[in-house]
């Protein structure tokens, strides 16, 4: 006797529920919006601690590593190349090679002694360095002041980094600042309990994984598994599917030994069907190389690809069996 299963061909709709099925829209949606909350949940704990180190490492880490000097730009004295809030990357070059032009980051000499980052508008060589003056892009007159370098190196401004010291700034706030201090451990803690959680179904579920690989598209399961809106009918289903797996081998192999040609190709329709309706890709592939080479009635062929059938069967029930003993 064959079991005629329910085969969604590409391009169909799903076949509506029967008469008294409890499943709704509103359920339906409901599992499909936990599956996608669950697989964004851990990259995005992932991407905002991986930012966070990031700009951990350029602005406190780099700096004594690489040997640059950052700094947040305070004023709009050189916009609009550099804003206020805007984070310069300075290197130290040789003072022997400042030009007119470049825009270094120094010790005014005169008031409160401030950083500033101003371009070279004047260069005049010394013999213990340079003296030079500075201007603004954005002010009027150059700077009321000249500055004489002493040292072999001076800090010129390489890279801006838009809008970064604002951030920078808003984060050093009081009520943030002691926000972040729980809620960076707070993301590190749901990161790490979103991959406790999801260790079981990892291996259950998950297409890629060791028990599966590739040999079960379970993307494929779990919308059946939505087109039926019960996991005990899928787990019946699979069952059913698991029990009759022997027999349609069993079949199909005896038919080839008596060039039953109509048995076979029989049985190896409904294995290759009924294979890629739960998502055994591996296996549902290799029943249709058998069921092309029957229809093409090259029985010779059709053996040698049986062959090749019966090498994916294990493989098949293991990862049906570990799906179905998971959380569907």
């Amino acid at each position: 006797m064959t079991a005629v299963l329910p085969v969604r061909r590409p391009g169909a709709a799903s076949a509506l529920p029967p008469a008294g099925d409890n499943r709704s829209a509103a359920a339906h949606w409901a599992g499909l919006t936990r599956r996608i909350l669950g697989r964004l949940t851990p990259w995005l704990v992932r991407g905002i601690l991986g930012l966070a180190l990031v700009a951990f490492a350029g602005l406190a880490v780099g700096p004594h590593v690489f040997g640059y000097r950052t700094m947040t730009m305070l004023t709009g004295s050189m916009a609009p190349g550099i804003n206020p809030g805007d984070v310069t990357v300075a290197v130290q070059e040789s003072t022997s090679a400042l030009a007119v032009g470049q825009i270094i980051s120094y010790q005014i000499p005169v008031d409160d002694h401030r950083v500033v980052s101003h371009r070279v508008v004047k260069v005049t060589r010394t013999a213990g360095g340079a003296v030079v003056q500075t201007k603004g892009d954005h002010n009027a007159s150059a700077d009321p002041w000249t500055a004489v370098i002493t040292e072999s190196q001076v800090w010129t401004v390489r890279a801006v980094v838009p809008h970064l010291g604002t951030v920078i700034r808003t984060l050093r706030g009081p009520g943030l600042h002691i926000a972040f201090l729980y809620v960076g451990p707070a993301l590190l803690s749901v990161l790490l309990l979103s991959e406790i959680w999801r260790s079981p179904k990892s291996r259950t579920r998950d297409a890629g994984t060791d028990q599966t690989g590739s040999v079960l598209d379970t993307a494929v399961l779990n919308d059946l598994a939505d087109d039926l809106g019960d996991a005990g009918r899928l787990r019946t289903f699979l069952d059913l599917w698991t029990s009759m797996l022997t027999e349609r081998v069993a079949t199909l192999r005896d038919a080839l030994a008596v060039d039953d040609q109509a048995t076979a190709l029989d049985r190896a329709l409904s294995l290759r069907s009924s294979s890629a309706m739960i998502g055994l890709t591996s296996l549902a592939a290799a029943a249709a190389v058998l069921e092309q080479h029957l229809q093409d009635g090259d029985l010779a062929a059709a053996r040698g690809a049986f062959a090749a059938v019966e090498t994916t069967i294990e493989p098949a029930r293991q990862a049906v069996a570990a799906y179905a003993a998971g959380p569907v």
